[in-house]
């Protein structure tokens, strides 16, 4: 039976910390993927206002892609971002205001809510209107019912909008989902994309779903090496767990470390991988066919 544990999520600004050290870690460009991806998601939006709804949106590190994009293919564009965290939030809006200080993102108005998409769902869902696209970025693993609240989100898509969820896929997936064998997290779930899409079409089964996989691999030669605190520091972000090495029984910490091992890929020049692929699964509203 799984036990309850504190994942990392718990403390922001070290999740956001050990998050830099993934970023250093992993090899391609997840901004260029973003655009692509969504850029592809929204090609046949033909409609002169597009409104958005970033769910964990950040301080815009991962975002400003996404909203440059738009700003460039529509005449307005109306960008909410819901976020938890207050000051990742507050870095964002100071990042929007000198963006238009810079004189762009001059057609994007902002508005951002400082709280759980599940409050904000409960407390603005009805008022909020309408969204042509929902963005979820590493997100849905910190829902409370990630099933429920994925659609929800669904149901506040406009007829032919789209709801796009980036989450790990591949080898980085299936640990996770080993870990959840032993521990849990209301705030933390440990699934995958593949988890999540065959929830969601057993949930929402008229939904038009499709998964996109982006290949993608991290370097962990330093999880293997128990000196190492930039190492520690990556293996606490790959398990979520805090402190893995040191609060883990010895019995899983050897089982969590024995799968690492056997997913990892060795390169000609000796560097130790594993694949981190990024599942982004797509949910479009399908528009209601006139009689």
């Amino acid at each position: 039976m799984a036990q309850e544990i504190k994942s990392l999520i718990h403390n922001p600004e070290e999740y956001h910390r050990k998050m830099q050290i993934l970023y250093k870690s992993v090899t391609y460009d997840e901004h260029n993927v973003i655009k692509k991806v969504i850029g592809e998601a929204v090609s046949d939006t033909k409609c002169h206002t597009i409104r958005v709804l970033s769910v964990g949106s950040g301080n815009g590190q991962r975002e400003h892609v996404l909203i440059t994009l738009l700003s460039e293919r529509f005449p307005e564009v109306f960008y909410t971002g819901v976020d938890p965290a207050e000051e990742e939030l507050r870095q964002f809006n100071t990042f929007s205001v000198s963006k238009k200080a810079q004189k762009q993102w001059e057609n994007v108005e902002f508005a951002f809510h400082n709280e759980t998409i599940e409050d904000y769902i409960d407390n603005k869902g009805e008022i909020a209107g309408k969204f042509d696209l929902v963005v979820a970025i590493h997100s849905v693993y910190h829902f409370t019912d990630p099933v429920t609240t994925i659609k929800q989100l669904y149901d506040m898509l406009e007829d032919g909008g789209v709801l796009v969820n980036l989450m790990q896929s591949g080898d980085i997936g299936k640990l996770a989902m080993e870990i959840g064998k032993h521990y849990y997290d209301p705030k933390n779930w440990f699934i995958d994309a593949e988890w999540v899409e065959e929830k969601m079409r057993e949930r929402i089964p008229d939904a038009k779903i499709t998964t996109v996989i982006q290949p993608q691999t991290c370097k962990i030669n330093a999880c293997f090496d128990e000196q190492s605190s930039e190492g520690n520091d990556l293996l606490d972000f790959i398990t979520q767990i805090p402190n893995f090495r040191k609060t883990i029984p010895k019995e899983i910490k050897d089982e969590i470390m024995e799968s690492l091992n056997n997913k990892k890929r060795i390169d000609p020049n000796g560097d130790i991988f594993i694949n981190w692929d990024a599942g982004y699964l797509l949910i479009r509203k399908e528009e209601k066919k006139l009689h």
